[in-house]
């Protein structure tokens, strides 16, 4: 299903780009440079196991927000007119006490992405990347120490394509969505992210976008088993500086 989603989003953004896209000019040479720090407001669903046991992970905004410790998000990108190499940072420290027993539970989720880009048309461009993964979660007992400690690192290659609606004036229309793991390190990954921003100036813009990135990764076996299988969606905003 959502493999299917993301072709679905791909082929609709594609039918109400205008026809005149092709005959537009490609941008004065040069390079730009982009800083966007921005804030997620994340859902995430999905299952995690580990030996023996799943547990079903279904958290809002607020129930992230009510145990986050520490959090950094960060996006940045280097065009030109027929290439970019953009970088973005996320990473989210979540702590939570136990209602009825002596309990703490602990849990981090980071991705640090490397993306290349290509443009083939004014309007369309081909990217390919790496995504480096990290997540872990800890249970302790009062009583008995740490009862449960797993710490998991994964990288993901990814392809995909960044759609640019033209001729917006002040406006920024885009859609990115890429597939990747392939097996070498997740299962299967995927993204999509449309994003709408508005050039206060030619130094500031202010954007939102809504974030889906959804990862199926599973290592060893019996007692030692680990799967992640969640999908992470939300809200963005934020404010790029271009220099």
């Amino acid at each position: 299903m959502p493999r299917r989603l993301a072709y679905l989003v791909v082929a609709m953004f594609l039918l109400v780009l205008p026809s005149r896209a092709a005959s537009q000019q490609v941008p004065a040479a040069g390079w730009k440079f982009i800083i966007t720090p921005y804030l997620l407001f994340p859902n995430m669903n999905g299952t995690v196991t580990v030996g023996p046991l799943v547990s079903d992970v279904n958290a809002n905004p607020s129930d992230i927000f009510s145990n986050l410790q520490f959090g950094f998000m960060l996006g940045a990108e280097a065009r030109s007119p027929e290439w970019a190499i953009g970088l973005n940072a996320l990473y989210m420290d979540l702590g939570k006490d136990g209602a009825d027993l002596p309990t703490r539970f602990d849990g981090y989720q980071g991705s640090f992405e490397l993306t290349g880009f290509r443009r083939l048309m004014p309007w369309f461009e081909v990217l390919a990347g790496g995504r480096l993964n990290i997540m872990g979660a800890s249970a302790s007992l009062q009583s008995v120490g740490t009862v449960f400690d797993e710490d998991v690192a994964f990288f993901d290659p990814f392809l995909g394509a960044r759609f640019t609606v033209p001729n917006t004036g002040r406006w920024d229309l885009m859609l990115r969505g890429d597939v990747g793991g392939f097996g070498i390190g997740s299962q299967f990954t995927w993204q999509v992210r449309p994003t709408v921003a508005y050039r206060v100036s030619k130094l500031v813009s202010l954007g939102a976008a809504y974030w889906v990135f959804g990862v199926n990764y599973d290592q060893g076996s019996g007692l030692d088993y680990f799967k992640w299988d969640v999908t992470t969606f939300g809200l963005e905003l934020g404010v790029s500086f271009t220099f």
